[in-house]
């Protein structure tokens, strides 16, 4: 039904062709239960209505709910009412969430009904009147609406202290979706899971992939998100995306079995590294479908490249299976040192899914976002060190700088060592991923000054006051003996030798 369609300029349009086409299909099942597409587009419709009520003149609006009837219904209702939402995950530090909305000029904020009061006390931290709106029983408006440009902002981690806003524009959502269609022939009798958080774009491709073709999201209750091959098999999952930690666990918990997936026929994974023989372990779970590794930052909108798994013959560097070949209109470059192409070196990324930088900060922008040649074409600087084969194929080797990620999250350590060092009062702080396994950064580790040891109990305290639970280091090294290279910086692979040392009576 959607694929033959016409691309839409909006993604509303792909919600109200399914919900216009069959409004009684289920639409999403979440807390218990199905909602068909009429119920909720009249939830969504009810909130689209509240936001136009309350005008605002900014082009944001917040939307602070988790896994919630209400938490669907107002991205929806927010979209339709021509505005983007602005994820505010209720699992965050109040003092992160307080700087987003700062970041993002927020005057309004959609709650779900749990967060209400959560809501109206990130208001309240605002210096400029901010309303609150709950999203809560349909109230049967239907007023027509839409317009507006961006489709959401995510906030990703800053190597200077503070998160950095990328705009997503619905023609940069549209231009996914429609290869995605085209990719995996989702149809309306597919059931796709719900795994990520809004804050993570992947999310964005579970909603909107899975209502452009008319079929149900299932959203994974967070009780089942560390081990849900049981959520799998109830619900008869046809199409499953997730991080590749996910399978991670789910292998150690000894879930991946033979057949044990027979109702998937599409299996995705992005956000980190997949391991080759990972992958292979899942296609045997699920036989009956087929395993693709996605790659993509947030500023190239959800995913831009992907590799289908050949499970008799993985293609692979480093035990890592190969991140594929980009997407139809996506522009890959693969650039050395002097900034010619090559076989080896930075991926830089181009086409219809890239954003237009980083809100209200120039410099970084001109930073990532580069028209380099006469050809005056875009790209975005992944900072990923990548290889080409023969065949185009690319390949992650590694990050140039120190960014990581972390269960799919993408940190910038300077951020870590920014806030060690203000709650710590040290003179150094350096944060670095460990243990990696498979590819795969478990966590974060850090080393201070042994002058602060007394405080680590109340450093960490302090971390998770203001960063995400990823984000605050899982223990503390206390040192006077910092390794340095020869241009006199800190030698950060000296300090990872470190990490895989015996625990020490110092470490907290």
């Amino acid at each position: 039904m959607t694929v033959s369609s016409p691309a839409p300029d909006h993604l509303w349009t792909y919600f109200e062709r399914a919900w216009r086409a069959a409004p009684d299909r289920t639409a999403l099942h979440v807390e218990g239960r199905g909602w068909s597409y009429d119920e909720l587009a009249a939830r969504a419709l009810a909130v689209s209505d509240a936001v136009r009520r309350h005008g605002g003149g900014g082009p944001f609006v917040g939307l602070h709910a988790h896994r919630s009837i209400g938490a669907y219904a107002g991205v929806l209702g927010i979209l339709h009412a021509g505005k983007a939402y602005v994820p505010l995950n209720p699992q965050l530090p109040v003092d992160r969430l307080d700087t987003i909305t700062g970041l993002a000029d927020l005057d309004l904020i959609v709650a779900d009904a749990l967060r209400e009061a959560s809501a109206h006390g990130l208001a309240a931290r605002r210096n400029h009147a901010c309303e609150v709106i709950v999203a809560g029983e349909a109230l049967g408006a239907d007023a027509p609406a839409l317009g507006g440009r961006e489709a959401y902002m995510l906030f990703t981690s800053g190597s200077t202290g503070m998160p950095k806003g990328v705009p997503i524009s619905h023609a940069n959502v549209v231009a996914y979706v429609e290869h995605l269609l085209e990719r995996f022939t989702p149809g309306p009798e597919d059931r796709f899971s719900q795994t990520f958080e809004l804050t993570f774009d992947l999310s964005v491709h579970d909603l909107f992939v899975c209502w452009a073709a008319g079929a149900c999201l299932y959203v994974l209750p967070q009780d089942q998100m560390m081990a849900p091959a049981r959520f799998i098999r109830e619900h008869g999952i046809t199409q499953w995306f997730s991080v590749p930690s996910a399978a991670v666990l789910m292998d150690r918990m000894r879930l991946l079995k033979p057949g044990a997936f027979p109702s998937l026929r599409v299996s995705a994974f992005c956000g980190e590294p997949l391991p080759a023989d990972l992958a292979v372990k899942w296609a045997s779970a699920a036989p009956n479908g087929r395993v693709e590794n996605l790659y993509g930052p947030t500023e190239a909108t959800i995913a831009i490249t992907g590799h289908v798994l050949d499970a008799a013959a993985p293609k692979a560097r480093h035990g890592i299976l190969s991140i594929g070949r980009p997407f139809p209109g996506a522009r890959v470059r693969v650039v050395d040192a002097d900034g010619n192409d090559a076989e080896e070196g930075e991926l830089w990324l181009g086409g219809p899914q890239l954003s237009t930088g980083y809100w209200k900060d120039p410099e970084r922008t001109r930073a990532a976002f580069v028209t380099p040649g006469p050809e005056q074409e875009r790209y975005y600087r992944t900072g990923d060190h990548v290889q080409r084969d023969a065949d185009g194929d690319l390949f992650f080797i590694s990050r140039l700088d120190d960014q990581v990620k972390v269960r799919g999250h993408r940190i910038e350590l300077q951020e870590v060592n920014q806030v060690l060092k203000a709650v710590s009062g040290g003179a150094f702080a350096y944060a670095l991923a460990h243990p990696v396994r498979d590819g795969i950064a478990q966590g974060i580790e850090a080393f201070l000054p042994l002058a602060v040891q007394a405080h680590g109990a109340a450093i960490l305290e302090a971390c998770a006051r203001r960063l995400p639970d990823y984000m605050v280091p899982a223990r503390l090294h206390f040192t006077d003996e910092i390794p340095y290279t020869t241009s006199g910086k800190a030698d950060l692979r000296a300090l990872r030798a470190r990490l895989e040392e015996p625990a020490r009576s110092g470490d907290r």
